[in-house]
């Protein structure tokens, strides 16, 4: 076991936390697409488990890099002896890198997802709660309260 093993499982551990989280954006941009807040509200706690995830290996990559004295993968990688290692881990580092670009990309596909159905529910409310402007026609309230009578068809407001 080469010293450089614990730090490529943590790597791809990460990897595969961040395929799970980019199909979990997948789901959510499709429940955002159906217009579905109940499996909207089911997608939230998957991803606050896949995020506490990641945070809890991030911490694990942070102490496991802290034996190399602090070194970013970047120095690590430049350091190894091996060709072996320095391919492995290079390969690590990229789809790492690959994984977090196509995460960032899905999260802002479904900011503006969301973004853009809230402004149609807003442009709907608006259009259902905009003042009524009065009515230049006769109405109920103009006519005199003398007569009890039922009104009739002609005096109905349509």
């Amino acid at each position: 076991m080469t010293s450089y093993e614990p730090l490529k499982a943590i790597l791809d551990e990460m990897i595969s936390v961040y395929e799970k989280l980019l199909q979990v954006g997948k789901e959510k941009q499709a429940a955002i697409i159906k217009g579905d807040p109940e499996l909207l509200l089911s997608i939230f706690p998957k991803e606050s488990a896949l995020l506490k995830e990641i945070g809890l290996l991030e911490v694990k990559r942070q102490t496991e890099t802290v034996t190399y004295q602090s070194l970013s993968l970047g120095q690590i990688i430049d350091n190894s002896s091996s060709a072996k290692e320095k391919e492995e881990l290079l390969s690590a580092q990229s789809e790492l890198k690959a994984k977090l670009k196509e995460l960032v990309a899905q999260q802002e596909l479904n900011q503006q997802l969301i973004e853009n159905s809230l402004a149609y529910i807003n442009s709907m409310l608006g259009l259902f709660t905009q003042q009524q402007e009065p009515s230049i026609t006769y109405s109920a309230r103009n006519y005199p309260k003398e007569n009890n009578h039922s009104r009739s068809f002609f005096d109905a407001k349509v």
